[in-house]
């Protein structure tokens, strides 16, 4: 997302100062995107460690995780990916994060957690631009995953193309509804930069490909479940003409899809949402959902963790390493839940 030159960046982040999970296998000094539309068959599912073994680090380190969320599905298969490289590698690592994806909530984390001076620090940044200097003055190798930063002082983002991924949501919110009617976007925040690019993406291709779909101003819910459903509830009411609502988050499409389930409109309005939850899995069965835009936490959390046992131990050079890292990413749908491809991907409730 950011096009600075990485060895300045990361010249910044280490001499100023230079969580997380990561996504691919960050053992290489080249980030590769897979396609967009199917995970590689290799791709370990979110329950089960990456096969491949490694040699133990040469030290034991501490490495704090802040996550952007805690008590969600997302955020607990990011730590199991995180948990198991952590075992693989022989870390200390710390996981910590905010009920509620709010920079107040999570900034007294960070704080706490550098003042315990760890080795390194995994981060799901809750505002790109407010924890620039925090990651900057840190002192030790920073990587980011989930969300992202305005500037790249950090070693690594391990993040989703969001924008490509908010496109493969139009087509397939835009195949459902074949083609016309308004359609309600409901997203996270406007700050989030990561979160924006999944509307933008949405828009853009809504736009390009179907354009007698009418794509109604975004509605911001943040990761209140109740704001969502009601939003959904009076856009049903206002817009009788509404034929589908793309959710950017889990949570608010948990709200979106009770406000259609008591709306009476379950299969009359398509829904498309980011994530796939255990609820939304089996909501995607029942025929609530037509499509879940499923991304790779398991792997973000694990490459994070990774990575930075990499550099820790100079096995990595970090002026090598792209800025961004694009882990897989698929589109469930009734038609291909139960295949290996997108099984594997699927969201967990705890780590056991």
């Amino acid at each position: 997302m950011v096009s600075s030159p990485h060895i300045a960046r990361v010249t910044r982040s280490f001499v100023t100062v230079t969580l997380a999970l990561g996504l691919a296998a960050c053992s290489s000094q080249a980030a590769t995107q897979a396609p967009a539309t199917q995970a590689p068959a290799s791709q370990a599912p979110a329950s089960q460690a990456p096969v491949s073994q490694a040699p133990a680090s040469q030290k034991s380190y501490n490495i704090a995780f802040i996550a952007g969320q805690v008590g969600i599905p997302f955020y607990t298969t990011m730590q199991c990916g995180a948990q198991d490289a952590a075992k693989k590698y022989g870390v200390n690592l710390t996981w910590q994060g905010p009920s509620q994806w709010d920079l107040s909530l999570q900034m007294p984390m960070i704080n706490a957690a550098l003042q315990r001076h760890p080795d390194a620090l995994a981060l799901a940044p809750t505002d790109p631009v407010a924890l620039v200097k925090t990651v900057q003055d840190a002192g030790i190798p920073v990587v980011t995953v989930d969300g992202n930063l305005s500037q790249p002082v950090d070693i690594q983002n391990i993040r989703t193309d969001n924008k490509a991924a908010g496109g493969l949501a139009a087509d397939a919110l835009g195949a459902a509804i074949a083609g016309t009617g308004s359609v309600l976007v409901l997203a996270l925040s406007p700050g989030v930069s990561a979160n924006q690019d999944r509307v933008d993406g949405f828009v853009t291709e809504m736009k390009a490909k179907y354009p007698n779909v009418t794509v109604l101003p975004t509605q911001y819910a943040g990761t209140d479940q109740r704001k969502a459903a009601d939003i959904t509830a009076a856009t049903i009411q206002s817009k009788p003409d509404l034929k589908g609502i793309y959710t950017t988050n889990g949570d608010t499409a948990v709200g979106a899809s009770g406000a259609v389930i008591a709306a009476s409109k379950q299969g009359k309005i398509k829904i498309v949402a980011y994530d796939a939850n255990p609820q939304q899995v089996r909501d995607l069965k029942a025929g609530i959902y037509d499509g879940l835009v499923v991304q790779a936490p398991y792997l973000e959390g694990y490459d994070a963790v990774e990575l930075l046992v990499q550099v820790l131990d100079k096995s990595v050079d970090p002026t090598t390493l792209p800025d961004v890292k694009y882990p897989p990413m698929v589109v469930a749908t009734r038609d291909n839940l139960d295949t290996p491809d997108v099984q594997k991907y699927l969201y967990v409730d705890s780590c056991s």
